[in-house]
């Protein structure tokens, strides 16, 4: 087969070339036989990154023009992902017939890059980056996109630190290429290829969950699970060899975490997690068990998107098969959401997906067996056996041999190997820092005026120099010093207090700056004159709307923030009902129905069905009413809700947006439930004052609203259904705006 890119045009000739309405001005790289190029769009400032597909030239006009028009129809499936962790594809075409695929230009580091520079990441780093891709992966599969094609190659960090995916899908765009040997073994074999793949069996999600395991290992070891001279022995590996042990790597992995990784790289398919969520959910149970921030994935039974035949090998090749393997193929299933269908599509609570916690066992190759096919699949699988199949014996020679070499030397090296390996596991361990905000709850009223900061294994400053931290507004010029960073245990930390009077609070911190910098200093500088040494920028888009929580929104009273109104009502409710309870003693009915129509002003402000002004009577004699606004209805509660949900719908939304908003979410449901009972008590207690026997459940309703409730008696309130309250969504909200800080490379 000719290809138009090698027989037509070389890659520097293409250089200058117009493709529809995108001028090509700089090559950038090529994978798949697909080259890509920086280029200018006519009439636009922007620069987008154009992708050419080859295009078979030997196929018969009627098969061409079917292609052409399959091309323009998964284009378009992948041009509908819209996800901020996904290289999104803006423009699609065919020029000359040349298809192409556009998408803008990012400035981002790829992951081998990160590990090629800085070495395996620590499990936490790790993990962090894996509920990344993760999110980004069931999101494709919900939209029924399989990427097919993972690897630390189509990996990526932005300068704000999150991932981002690209050439979902392409696999799926270059299916005519599939047809020669050696095309197919360039487009097949890679880093994450899944035995289902290589064989020409239907793929689905667990064939992105088999690849995720092999990105997985390769950020932990800095070395990819498997490896050889030639694609055919990489390809015999995926087919057969178990995953190398983590201690031939580094000495410091937790029990059980071997177990995890392969599981997700299983062989039958139906071995894996059912979807790249429950990988993270197990990995993350395995490294870091009482994390109480991170939510789960849901993880569902059958979670697989919709499967279809994969491309295989095609030709004269032929792989020996084990006969007594257990390779089924997954049975086609529907299509299930891992996303809850709430106001805050992220996560809930959960996890379903079983974890094991043995550390490394011997772990046999699941082999492939024949199933009933048609001939067509198995023509293709012909070629493959017989490639690698020729070679099958003198690779487990050559794998004997350097078992038994590898022994000897482990035999003669003892304890100081692994004590050189732990030493260089640890020494490759990632720098990373972050900086969370919350108010000091000793003064009122609530404001975000405090902030922490720390920095993991920040190399001690020369004698005479210091780390110092600015909070910085880029437009204004304005600059906040925060103080000098101080070490512990290789930890550099800064707490930090807005100066307030008189018990009220400082200003609010979420206001005045847009960065945070960290610099290295001498002597007291009131400006950062040094070199920044670690840096984080908050997100622009949604920020704003995490502002209209804690911050000020224009229509609320006093232009407070949904969240702050929301904690100043509920305390006020809470303190109605306390001053109700002392009115039990003195049965007064006057008293008692200004106390009820004070908390149903609350709850349902100016525009409820039951709001009525408090009569002159009540002013002296208890602290009314409320502001206006209310918490039921169209009150702070929705209020709330509502721009949690604008800053995670925001295309630069942080993964600590998401997750808390997903707890706050939990604490807004608790409160609409006990707030709708509240007011329905409220309003008997108005009609009926001299009935007082609801005072106490109104008492404690009330106070759970506010605090929330410790219903398992673990002796704190936790943000689940049937605890949290107002306090917890505040806190969560502030943690929403947890800023990452990286450092300057």
């Amino acid at each position: 087969m000719e290809y138009l890119m090698a027989e037509q045009r070389t890659l520097d000739r293409l250089l200058g070339a117009k493709i529809g309405q995108y001028h090509l001005e700089r090559f950038v790289e090529e994978n798949y036989f697909s080259p890509t190029y920086l280029a200018q769009a006519e009439g636009k400032p922007a620069q987008y990154l154009v992708r050419l597909l080859p295009e078979p030239t030997d196929l018969r006009e009627r098969r061409r023009e079917e292609y052409l028009t399959n091309f323009q129809y998964k284009a378009g499936q992948l041009a509908a992902l819209q996800h901020p962790y996904l290289m999104p594809i803006v423009d699609y075409g065919i020029y000359r017939g040349i298809p192409y695929l556009v998408s803008p230009f990012i400035s981002m580091r790829s992951l081998r890059t990160r590990l090629d520079k800085n070495g395996p990441m620590d499990t936490l780093t790790a993990g962090r980056y894996l509920d990344q891709i993760c999110i980004a992966l069931e999101y494709a599969h919900q939209q029924g996109v399989i990427h097919e094609g993972l690897s630390i190659d189509c990996i990526s960090f932005k300068l704000d630190g999150q991932v981002l995916i690209t050439q979902t899908g392409l696999m799926r765009l270059l299916e005519p290429y599939w047809e020669n040997r050696q095309t197919s073994l360039r487009y097949l074999v890679g880093e994450g290829s899944a035995p289902e793949q290589l064989l020409g069996r239907p793929v689905g999600a667990f064939t992105d969950v088999y690849a995720l395991g092999a990105v997985l290992y390769h950020m932990l070891t800095g070395s990819p699970v498997f490896s050889g001279s030639t694609l055919e022995e990489i390809s015999h590996q995926h087919l057969y060899a178990s995953i190398p042990p983590l201690s031939h790597w580094r000495g410091d992995f937790p029990s059980g975490l071997y177990n995890i990784l392969a599981r997700a790289m299983a062989k039958n398919p139906t071995q894996r997690f059912s979807q790249p969520g429950g990988l993270a959910n197990a990995y993350h149970h395995i490294v870091d068990p009482n994390n109480r921030t991170r939510v789960p994935f849901v993880v569902g039974s059958a979670a697989h998107v919709s499967h279809r035949d994969a491309p295989s090998l095609p030709g004269k090749v032929r792989i020996t098969e084990f006969p007594n393997a257990d390779f089924e193929v997954v049975k086609q299933a529907q299509v299930k959401q891992s996303v809850p269908q709430t106001p805050f599509p992220v996560y809930a609570p959960s996890f379903t997906d079983e974890v094991v916690v043995n550390s490394e066992p011997s772990v046999p190759a699941v082999s492939a067996a024949q199933s009933p096919s048609s001939s067509q699949k198995e023509e293709r699988r012909i070629h493959l056996q017989r490639l690698l199949g020729k070679k099958s014996n003198r690779g487990r020679m050559q794998m004997i041999m350097i078992g038994t070499v590898a022994l000897i030397l482990l035999l003669l090296i003892g304890s100081i190997g692994v004590t050189l390996i732990a030493h260089q596991g640890a020494a490759a361990t990632h720098l990373a820092g972050q900086v969370t905000f919350f108010d000091n709850q000793d003064r009122l009223p609530w404001t975000t005026d405090s902030l922490s900061m720390t920095l993991q294994r920040l190399k001690a400053p020369q004698s005479g120099y210091q780390y110092d931290a600015w909070l910085i507004n880029n437009d204004s010029e304005q600059v906040i010093a925060l103080g000098e960073l101080t070490e512990t245990n290789q930890q550099y930390s800064l707490h930090y207090l807005s100066a307030g009077t008189n018990g009220h609070a400082g200003s609010n911190l979420l206001s005045p700056g847009d960065k945070v910098e960290v610099t290295l200093e001498q002597g007291t500088p009131k400006q950062p004159v040094g070199n920044v040494v670690f840096s984080g920028t908050f997100p622009v888009k949604s920020f704003a709307h995490v502002t209209h929580l804690l911050v000020g929104f224009p229509d609320t009273p006093q232009q407070v923030g949904m969240l702050v109104g929301l904690l100043e009502q509920t305390r006020l409710l809470d303190i109605q009902t306390s001053y109700l309870q002392g009115l039990v003693k003195n049965q007064s009915a006057d008293q008692t129905r200004c106390v009820a129509q004070s908390m149903l002003n609350i709850i349902e402000g100016m525009h409820g069905a039951n709001y009525r002004p408090v009569g002159a009577e009540c002013v002296p004699q208890l602290i009314v009413g409320g502001d206006g606004f209310g918490l039921a209805g169209n009150g702070f509660l929705a209020g709330t809700a509502e721009h949690a949900t604008l800053a995670i719908s925001q295309s630069d939304a942080t993964p600590a947006m998401h997750q808390h908003a997903a707890l706050m979410e939990v604490a807004i449901t608790n409160m609409k439930s006990w707030v709708a009972t509240l007011d329905q008590e409220a309003l008997h207690l108005r009609n009926n004052p001299t009935d007082l026997s609801q005072v106490d459940e109104m008492t404690q309703l009330a106070d759970t609203i506010y605090r929330g409730i410790d219903t398992n008696n673990n002796g704190q309130v936790d943000p689940v259904a049937g605890e949290a309250g107002a306090l917890t969504a505040f806190q969560q909200g502030e943690l929403m705006a947890t800023l990452t800080l990286f450092p300057n490379v």
